[in-house]
């Protein structure tokens, strides 16, 4: 009898300890599980304000300096972050989550409630998740999709800067490059000069803040060229033998107006070697240009809200249409020669088509964002509320630290 007894004491004492064990399994296997989709929840929460930050940087290269609710900026972010979920909740983001912490920087710091599963029976129905991004826009040192033109960049003359279509805007006219003794417009110096703006001597410069070409004399964005009409391919010789029409990838007629329709799928960058097409392509250059200017004939240019040219269209978002182009260009101390002929990338200009016929191309720079670029260094002293990857001639996005002062 009393053995019997024994034995159910045992077996109950084992019942319990088992109950006790399935208790603590069932928590612990319920605590991994929450933890497990917070974890998926903070990753989704994440991916959603990366997505909206890179948006927004991206409107805030096609309407810089509008950092308002109903800029470009603003409206890109809120729309990335919305095709994002998060607990299979759209991520929602208020003006309030979205700020400029500079000029080229757009922050996103949004906080999202979780739920629980298992952590209710501890009082714990919900858990906030925090997710914090930042993009910046960088210059833009490489990328596909150039087009066939090319142009020489600036060059300076004392304090005064030479336009690229310096006979239509001075008189008198500078004309070529004289590496001599000269007067021009009453000023008198021993020699032109030349200082692209990528010359490494600049690095970690916020040049839109320079006042003029004293020292850097490449067509600085948007200071110097935002809006200004420029002649891509040239109506007269640049050399004999060589009117701009440049090969990028293969040469040839056809090649060169399938670049100018859709852009040239050859990686190109700042210090490359590239070489010109000889004669004048009349005929491929008007055929192409007529196909360009057709995938979007309702685009023009106009002043946004904060003085600045942008590019709107029908059909497509502000500053996205196919008529933005980006082209290389040369500098005098290594310009294309007679004929077919090589030239160095010393930048990438970027502008919107206007008009063109087969002997001549024109275009107005505006700010823009290659696609699919090698981002550059962002300057280190962009705090001014400056754009364009700090007046570089092109721009591109990349994620930076959300947590630095940007």
């Amino acid at each position: 009898m009393e053995k019997r007894k024994k034995m159910k004491h045992q077996r109950g004492t084992v019942i319990v300890l088992l109950a006790s064990s399935i208790v603590g399994l069932l928590g612990a296997v319920g605590l991994s599980v929450d933890t497990g989709y917070i974890f998926t929840f903070k990753n989704q929460l994440q991916n959603a304000v990366d997505a909206a930050a890179l948006a927004g940087a991206q409107g805030l290269l096609a309407d810089p300096g509008n950092f308002s609710a109903d800029g470009r900026a603003v409206q890109l972010a809120i729309e990335y972050a919305a095709n994002n979920t998060a607990g299979a909740q759209s991520v929602n983001l208020s003006q309030n989550e979205i700020s400029f912490p500079s000029g080229d920087v757009i922050r996103i710091d949004a906080t999202r409630p979780a739920n629980t599963f298992f952590m209710r029976v501890l009082g714990i129905s919900q858990v906030n998740v925090r997710a914090k991004a930042a993009a910046a826009i960088v210059p833009a040192n490489g990328g596909r999709g150039l087009r066939p033109f090319t142009l020489l960049d600036q060059f300076g003359h004392g304090p005064q800067c030479v336009s690229p279509n310096d006979a239509e805007v001075n008189f008198p006219p500078h004309g070529e490059f004289k590496g001599y003794a000269h007067t021009w417009m009453g000023l008198r110096v021993e020699t032109d000069h030349y200082k692209s703006p990528y010359d490494p001597e600049f690095d970690g410069w916020d040049l839109s803040r320079e006042a003029d070409c004293s020292q850097v004399t490449g067509l600085i964005a948007p200071r110097d060229v935002d809006g200004q009409l420029v002649q891509l391919k040239q109506s007269k010789w640049l050399t004999p033998g060589n009117y701009g029409p440049a090969a990028i990838g293969q040469r040839g007629a056809n090649i060169y107006e399938e670049n100018i329709v859709y852009g040239a799928d050859v990686y190109v960058q700042v210090g490359d070697i590239l070489y010109t097409e000889s004669g004048n392509m009349i005929g491929p250059t008007l055929s192409g240009i007529t196909g360009l200017i057709a995938q979007d004939p309702s685009a023009r240019m106009v002043r946004t809200s904060t003085g600045r040219w942008a590019v709107i269209s029908d059909q497509y978002p502000m500053n996205e249409s196919p008529r933005i182009i980006a082209i290389p260009m040369y500098s005098i101390y290594y310009p294309p020669g007679n004929g077919r002929d090589d030239f160095r990338v010393d930048s990438i200009g970027s502008f919107f088509v206007e008009f063109g016929s087969g002997r001549s191309v024109f275009g107005r720079f505006v700010q823009s964002r290659l696609k699919n670029a090698q981002p550059g260094d962002r300057p280190r002293d962009s705090g001014s509320r400056t754009v364009s990857g700090g007046g570089r001639l092109l721009g591109t996005v990349q994620l930076v630290s959300a947590d630095e002062d940007n």
